[in-house]
C-alpha cells in the first residue's frame, strides 16, 4: 500500500516537471521566435544584453548597432521606394556616389517591396551617373582647350618681338576685356626673364595687376628680376654721364664698338648721351654696319619707352655736320702747312681775335655745336705736325702765343 503511494507520488513529480519543462521549452521558443522575428523585441534584448561585461555584452552590442543600421535601411527603401522616379533616383545617387555597399543594401530591400519600380529607378541612376560622366569629360576638356589656348598665347606672345608684343597687350587690353581677364593666366605660361621685360616697360596699372595676379614665390621671383633690371639700366645712365665727360677719342675706344658692351646697353647709353657727344664719337668710326645696328637699339630703346621722334635723326644730321667741319678743317691744315709761316702766324692771330659764331648746328632750332674764326684755327693748329706748329708759334706776340698753347692743350 505504502509502495504503491511511493510509485504515484513519482509519477506526479514526473508529469510535473515534464509539464513545467514543456512550458518553459514553449516559452523559450515564443522568445526565440520573438527575437529573430520582432525587431522592436530584438533591439530591446540586444541593448539590455549588452550591458554585461566581457565579450557577450560587446557582442550583443554590435549586434544592437547591425540591427539599429538595418532598421534605418529598411526605413530608408522604404522611403524611396515611396517618391516619385527621378526624386527617388536623385537621392539614391548620392548615395551610391558615397557609399556603394549601403546603396546595394538599399537596393535589395527596395526591390523586395517593389521590383517593377526599382528597376525604373536604377535604370535613372544609371542615367544620371552617365550625365555626370559626359558633363565632367565636357568641363574637363573646356578647361584643357581653354590652358591649351593660353600656352599658345603665350608661346607667341614671347616668340615675337617685344615691342610687337609690348604693342599687341596695350592695344588689346583697351579693346578686348576678355583678353584683359586672361592675360594674367597667359603671362603665368611665359618665361621669367620675358615676363619681367615686359613687365618693365608696360604701365604701372597693368604692372600691378599681373604681378598680384602671381603666387607669392613666383611674384617674389619676378619684382627681384624687376629690381636688378632697373638697377642694370640706372648703371648703364651713368656711365652715359660718365661718357660725356670723356674725351672723343677715349669714349671711341670704349663704346665705338661691342668689346665691352653688347648693342642693346650700347642703345641705352647712347640714348643717355647727348646728340653731339654722340655724333662726335660716331664720326670718329669707319664701321658703318655697327652704327646701323647701334641706331636700331637705339630706336628699340626709344620705341620701349614710348618716345615718339627718334635722336638718331638728330645724331645723323649732327655727324654729317661735324664730317664736313672736319674735312674743312684738314683742308686747312694743308694750307696752312704749305704756306710761309710769317703770313700762317698772321692770320692765326686775327682769327683769334674773332669769338663771333660764324655758323652753328642747330637741333629743334637751338645751336648745340657753335663755329667762330677762334674755334676753327685752334682745330686746325691742334692738328697740325709739330714742327709746322712750332715755326708759326715763332712768329706770334709772346702773350698771345702763351694764350694758345693754354688753348691747344685743353680738351
Amino acid at each position: 500500500m505504502g509502495n504503491t503511494k511511493s510509485v504515484r507520488g513519482n509519477k506526479t513529480k514526473k508529469t510535473k516537471f515534464i509539464i513545467h519543462t514543456i512550458f518553459l521549452l514553449i516559452f523559450l521558443l515564443i522568445i526565440t521566435l520573438t527575437y529573430f522575428f520582432n525587431r522592436t523585441f530584438k533591439s530591446k534584448i540586444n541593448s539590455l544584453l549588452g550591458k554585461l561585461p566581457g565579450t557577450v555584452g560587446e557582442y550583443f552590442t554590435s549586434s544592437a548597432g547591425e540591427l539599429e543600421n538595418k532598421d534605418k535601411e529598411a526605413y530608408l527603401a522604404n522611403y524611396y521606394i515611396s517618391l516619385e522616379l527621378a526624386m527617388a533616383a536623385d537621392k539614391l545617387y548620392i548615395i551610391k556616389k558615397n557609399d556603394g555597399k549601403l546603396y546595394s543594401e538599399i537596393i535589395k530591400l527596395m526591390n523586395s517591396t517593389s521590383s517593377s519600380k526599382t528597376e525604373e529607378i536604377i535604370k535613372l541612376v544609371r542615367s544620371i551617373e552617365n550625365n555626370s560622366g559626359s558633363l565632367s569629360s565636357i568641363y574637363n576638356a573646356v578647361q584643357n582647350e581653354k590652358e591649351g589656348l593660353m600656352s599658345y598665347e603665350a608661346s607667341r606672345l614671347e616668340s615675337q618681338d617685344l615691342l610687337v608684343t609690348i604693342s599687341e597687350i596695350k592695344e588689346r587690353i583697351e579693346k578686348d576685356e576678355t583678353f584683359k581677364e586672361a592675360l594674367p593666366s597667359i603671362i603665368i605660361n611665359m618665361s621669367d626673364d620675358r615676363i619681367t621685360d615686359i613687365l618693365y616697360y608696360i604701365e604701372d596699372s597693368i604692372e600691378d595687376k599681373i604681378l598680384y595676379s602671381l603666387e607669392d614665390n613666383k611674384r617674389l621671383e619676378i619684382e627681384n628680376k624687376l629690381l636688378a633690371k632697373r638697377t642694370e639700366k640706372t648703371k648703364l645712365k651713368d656711365l652715359a654721364s660718365l661718357y660725356e665727360m670723356k674725351s672723343v677719342e677715349a669714349a671711341a675706344e670704349e663704346i665705338g664698338n661691342t668689346e665691352q658692351y653688347d648693342m642693346d646697353e650700347l642703345g641705352i647709353i647712347y640714348t643717355n648721351l647727348s646728340v653731339l657727344k654722340s655724333a662726335e664719337i660716331l664720326s670718329k668710326l669707319d664701321d658703318d654696319s655697327f652704327i646701323e645696328e647701334l641706331y636700331a637699339a637705339i630706336r628699340k630703346e626709344e620705341e620701349l619707352n614710348g618716345v615718339k621722334e627718334s635722336i638718331t635723326n638728330h645724331i645723323s644730321k649732327s655727324m654729317q655736320f661735324i664730317t664736313e667741319y672736319n674735312k674743312k678743317i684738314d683742308d686747312l691744315v694743308t694750307v696752312y702747312g704749305k704756306m710761309n709761316a710769317n703770313k700762317a702766324a698772321k692770320i692765326v692771330e686775327k682769327m683769334m681775335a674773332n669769338s663771333d659764331t660764324v655758323t652753328a648746328l642747330e637741333i629743334d632750332s637751338e645751336p648745340v655745336f657753335e663755329i667762330s674764326d677762334s674755334s676753327i684755327i685752334i682745330d686746325v693748329l691742334s692738328r697740325m705736325r709739330n714742327k709746322t706748329l712750332s715755326s708759326i708759334m715763332n712768329y706770334i706776340d709772346t702773350d698771345k702765343a702763351s694764350t694758345l698753347t693754354q688753348m691747344l692743350v685743353e680738351p
